[in-house]
């Protein structure tokens, strides 16, 4: 039987609702268009988007400062930016930096009454990282994959299965399509206060485009999330979440990030997202597995201790054992948040 593929799809008044695949991969992955509207570069007037807001770059003096790329080179965070027309920057700022800057400059605890009582922030903040997530691997497609600009490797992009990313932008777009979100698509999304033992960063973005999950850090402000698991990772991890108090170390914060990453990777069922346009509306809706479980001890790569080490060890202070502990945390025999009783450790308490 010959299988259905969607096509593109207009709106009434010429906006693109829903991009087919290969729509999506020659106009806006390879094409340099502007990643909401669609339009290209020589049709209407570009400023482009800052993939990191310009409202945290100044709020973190990091106008100056440069992200490290998987390749290692640096690129200064105000030069970091995807194309996007005028009128859709515009849009993004009236519609996610404005309501979200004013959200995110609120205390720890305020924030966090706020995201509990009101669905509506929680929608935003999650549609948010999305945003900023697809930001970041859409900038992927232009940056060369070697440092050495000599060899001809291809650029970073190259390696993305951009299928998954299909999804994230529909989300992204949403504002522009009003498209309405079924409760299933939210993924698993956690929220901390962090309490600054040593001296670190205070503002941090990690992703990783293999699980699909997202962590910023934003002053006392921590949020990871995992983007296309409706809930799953945090309802399978719910059991050590519901024992972590209020108020940990950054790298207390890690280790959940960890073990959210790899739950992702190892679900053994993943839910398969739709966009339904009808003529009651556009929504994009999830179908999900019976039953969202882990697959086999046998068929699982590594442990949570591989992520663990690997955002822990950026800013880990440079102890005379540093070697010996990172070696530990990878093997996962190294824990931030438990004692050897396997209780919580509470900074608060110390």
């Amino acid at each position: 039987m010959k299988q259905h593929k969607p096509k593109t799809v207009f709106s009434s008044d010429g906006r693109i609702l829903f991009y087919d695949l290969n729509h999506f991969k020659s106009d806006i992955v390879n094409g340099g268009c502007c990643f909401i509207c669609g339009a290209k570069q020589n049709t209407k007037e570009f400023n482009d988007e800052h993939i990191i807001p310009n409202w945290i770059l100044k709020r973190f003096n990091l106008q100056e400062a440069k992200i490290t790329l998987p390749n290692f080179t640096k690129i200064q965070y105000s030069k970091y930016k995807v194309p996007c027309c005028k009128e859709c920057n515009s849009q993004l700022g009236e519609h996610f930096e404005i309501p979200i800057s004013e959200l995110l400059s609120k205390s720890y605890d305020e924030i966090a009454k706020e995201l509990i009582n009101s669905p509506d922030k929680r929608d935003l903040l999650f549609r948010w990282l999305c945003l900023i997530y697809f930001k970041t691997h859409l900038k992927d497609k232009s940056l060369k994959a070697s440092k050495d600009l000599r060899k001809d490797e291809g650029n970073i992009g190259d390696a993305h299965e951009w299928g998954f990313f299909h999804h994230i932008h529909c989300i992204v777009r949403s504002h522009h399509t009003k498209a309405k979100l079924h409760e299933d698509v939210y993924g698993s999304m956690v929220i901390n206060k962090i309490i600054t033992i040593d001296q670190v960063d205070q503002f941090d973005y990690i992703d990783n485009p293999w699980t699909s999950c997202v962590l910023l850090q934003l002053g006392e402000f921590c949020v990871a999330a995992v983007l296309d698991d409706s809930c799953a990772s945090a309802s399978i991890y719910g059991e050590q979440l519901n024992k972590i108090s209020q108020g940990i170390s950054i790298y207390q914060f890690f280790e959940i990030f960890s073990h959210l990453n790899f739950i992702s990777l190892h679900l053994k069922e993943r839910p398969i997202f739709q966009s339904s346009i009808t003529k009651t509306g556009y929504k994009i809706i999830a179908k999900i597995p019976d039953k969202m479980e882990l697959t086999e001890i046998s068929k699982r790569i590594g442990t949570h201790g591989d992520f663990l080490k690997l955002y822990a060890e950026r800013s880990f202070p440079d102890l005379p054992d540093r070697d010996e502990i990172l070696q530990k945390i990878e093997k996962a025999e190294w824990t931030f948040l438990w004692d050897s009783e396997g209780k919580f450790v509470d900074i608060n308490k110390k």
